[in-house]
């Protein structure tokens, strides 16, 4: 079976700026694919090369089996089988929500009975009833981003591109949002393209993650292997791993040397081994001990620094013996200057190469 979504060799530059390096990737039908990265690195580019907003510098774009962009090739975005929501909702102000829905389903000239039907269906699974005949401005942030959903799957597109759609609303509401859009392009079997730099969210919503980072994909697996498995230490920072060790590999890369401890984790790019390393570890994933433990491996000596209560729990600021900082969560606080272990588990430790620090940028 063909993808329906297919991007090789894709790249833009804007005043000779490159924005995306050549990329490629495939995509299935009804995979929920969500792309993930800070400000800057390409996402909404990427998304707007897709819908056709913008034209690709070189490469090729296929939309089911056919190029929609490159080859000489460029299918208009009125014309490819995609439609897309928008972080600002882009309700029309003057329509009311019924209007705003069925819009598109209009201009495609869908039978009225089959309009009905669809509103029907999707004002009932976005909870719109009763908001039909009001304008967009009479509607909270949540309806109108619910509106802007209706209104991209009212056509029924065989691609929904959605640019951080959540973006706009309060922490509160966009959590329920979050789980709320998760099931229903579940229960549509929707095959969507979402862009966001939340990871969270990716991980609610998506089957699989593409991680950008300076125009290129550092890394594209489903959301438990992007966790537990980064590639990289800018995916493993990314993933919440925020505890950073510089070190020594030993010599047969094997381990690594820290404050006189042998500490072994899951080598990364053995290829590249050699030199100084990197350990990364998430805090949540360390435990504290008053001393050391024996038969137990990937301890090391730290005097605590800081205690900062955050409820449930108190983050633990710690100094290893060669004055480097890592921290902790602990279910008491601990007095400044108080000497303890910290266990790393070596399944949950991640070990680079410091020349991999650089990856794809």
């Amino acid at each position: 079976m063909k993808p329906i979504l297919k991007l090789e060799g894709v790249h833009k530059s804007f005043d000779k700026q490159e924005v995306l390096r050549p990329l490629s990737f495939e995509m299935n039908q009804g995979e929920r694919i969500c792309i993930l990265g800070p400000s800057g690195c390409g996402k909404s580019t990427l998304l707007q090369l897709i819908a056709g907003l913008l034209t690709i510098d070189g490469g090729i774009i296929e939309m089911g089996g056919k190029p929609v962009d490159g080859k000489k090739q460029f299918i208009p975005p009125e014309k490819r089988p995609v439609n897309m929501v928008f972080q600002d909702y882009a309700l029309w102000p003057h329509m009311t929500v019924r209007q705003n829905i069925e819009y598109g389903m209009k201009r495609s000239r869908t039978d009225s009975s089959v309009r009905k039907q669809r509103l029907d269906r999707l004002q009932s699974m976005l909870q719109l009833e009763g908001l039909l005949d009001r304008l967009p401005t009479e509607c909270s942030g949540g309806q109108q981003q619910r509106i802007g959903m209706a209104r991209a799957l009212a056509t029924e597109p065989s691609i929904l591109l959605m640019d951080e759609p959540l973006s706009n609303l309060d922490v509160k509401l966009r959590t329920e949002m979050r789980s709320e859009l998760a099931s229903l392009l579940s229960d549509l079997d929707t095959t969507a393209l979402y862009v966001t730099h939340d990871m969270l969210e990716a991980f609610t919503l998506a089957d699989r993650i593409m991680v950008l980072r300076a125009g290129g994909i550092d890394q594209f697996a489903e959301p438990h292997q992007l966790f537990s498995r980064p590639k990289t230490p800018w995916v493993a920072q990314l993933m919440g791993y925020h505890n950073r060790l510089s070190t020594e590999f030993t010599m047969d890369g094997s381990a690594t040397h820290i404050a006189e401890e042998y500490i072994t984790g899951q080598m990364m790019d053995r290829g590249a081994l050699g030199g100084r390393a990197i350990v990364m570890s998430h805090p949540e994933q360390l435990r504290i001990s008053m001393k050391r433990e024996e038969r137990e491996s990937n301890q090391i000596p730290v005097i605590v620094k800081q205690s900062i209560f955050e409820g449930i729990h108190w983050r633990v600021i710690m100094r290893t013996r060669d004055n480097q900082l890592i921290q902790a969560f602990n279910k008491e606080s601990l007095e400044p200057g108080s000497e303890c272990w910290l266990h790393l588990s070596p399944k949950q430790t991640m070990i680079y190469p410091e020349s991999a620090e650089y990856g794809n940028g």
